[in-house]
């Protein structure tokens, strides 16, 4: 009469001189239930409970393995999945917070974190902080819709981190095309620069892209683009080269994350191309943030001598020192209408912030 394995094999008990069977990783625990995949014991401890029987640890992670290296990847390579934009998430609330600091304390968030050209060797974090402040509630909402909109759909198919970097390095270049493209000579070069757009026209970017190589339509957001570009050159006190730069190299950086992506084969390992996929694509934002940082690095050493200092007046010549009433310091101020020379006002103290605040605010 045969008897019921029960999940060990009726053989073991066959010899009552044998040994009873143990498990592999632990041989001082006795084992009478097997692996369902190679027939070996395995203790409480090695057990892995599934739908078709209880695996060892070591079938487990091997069919892990198995399973994520034919494991489907989004157009960019990384891993597959309907999770939430949680990077467009945070983005926006950082906007709204930065916008609740600006409305609660105007003068510390504008000092801090307003790009000025004339003070980014002093302030380089304005790159990025001046990507969250916003010149109105009207700048904002709209900046946030157009965010929203491309966001949602552009991290799901990217990823959360390629879509992170594309929109932050956008950021970057925009600003940095500011930077490369103001007057030292001007006003210009004392004007401060805020808002999301440079990222934003970064995705625009990404997403043309992303459509074209995965065989989408492009005329809507070609449209898009054309639309937005048709404002930023039409309404005055708009940031043409913020907008210009982050559209720039958000789509150099979509296009060379697609040139550099792996191809897959049938059969491939496709989690050894991830990880390739990923090297790569650091490499790509890599370069993109260097490409920035030459540039900015070719324009400082190429400003004329005197310029940038908070005692050159916007016709190029030194603003002469002056004594107030109280007997501080003052430097002579540019008129409102920029025609010439004001009132002495104080003279900002230098600090690590740089000094002087931004004189005339741009939206990007």
């Amino acid at each position: 009469m045969e008897r019921p394995s029960y999940g060990y094999s009726a053989e073991d008990n066959s010899d009552p001189q044998a040994a009873p069977p143990v498990c592999p990783r632990h041989p001082d625990r006795v084992s009478y239930v097997r692996c369902k995949r190679c027939d070996r014991p395995a203790c409480p401890d090695c057990q892995r409970p599934t739908s078709v029987g209880v695996l060892c640890v070591d079938c487990e992670k091997e069919l892990s393995r198995a399973q994520a290296a034919s494991r489907p990847r989004n157009a960019m390579g990384g891993s597959m999945g309907r999770s939430k934009p949680y990077v467009t998430y945070a983005v926006i609330a950082l906007c709204v917070l930065a916008y609740v600091g600006q409305t609660v304390m105007p003068d510390v968030v504008y000092q801090l974190g307003v790009f000025s050209p004339f003070r980014i060797l002093a302030m380089p974090w304005t790159f990025l902080t001046a990507g969250f402040l916003h010149g109105g509630v009207m700048h904002l909402l709209l900046n946030m819709y157009a965010l929203w909109i491309v966001g949602q759909y552009l991290e799901q198919t990217m990823g959360h981190v390629r879509f992170a970097a594309v929109y932050f390095v956008s950021l970057l270049g925009g600003h940095t095309a500011v930077y490369v493209l103001a007057d030292p000579m001007s006003n210009a070069w004392y004007g401060g620069t805020l808002g999301a757009s440079g990222g934003v026209f970064g995705l625009f970017a990404a997403m043309f892209i992303v459509n074209r190589r995965l065989g989408g339509r492009t005329a809507q957001i070609l449209v898009l683009i054309g639309l937005n570009l048709v404002i930023t050159f039409t309404i005055p006190n708009i940031s043409w080269q913020g907008h210009l730069g982050g559209l720039v190299i958000g789509g150099l950086l979509t296009a060379g994350m697609f040139a550099l992506r792996p191809k897959a084969s049938p059969g491939a390992d496709r989690q050894a191309l991830a990880k390739r996929s990923a090297a790569l694509h650091a490499a790509a934002v890599a370069g993109a943030v260097l490409l920035c940082l030459v540039l900015i690095a070719v324009k400082t050493v190429t400003l004329p001598i005197g310029a940038g200092t908070d005692n050159v007046g916007a016709d190029g010549t030194d603003r002469p020192t002056g004594r107030r009433a109280d007997g501080t310091d003052g430097l002579w101020t540019d008129r409102a209408d920029g025609t010439g020379r004001g009132s002495v006002r104080a003279a900002p103290a230098r600090s690590s912030c740089g000094g002087r605040t931004p004189d005339r605010m741009t939206t990007v």
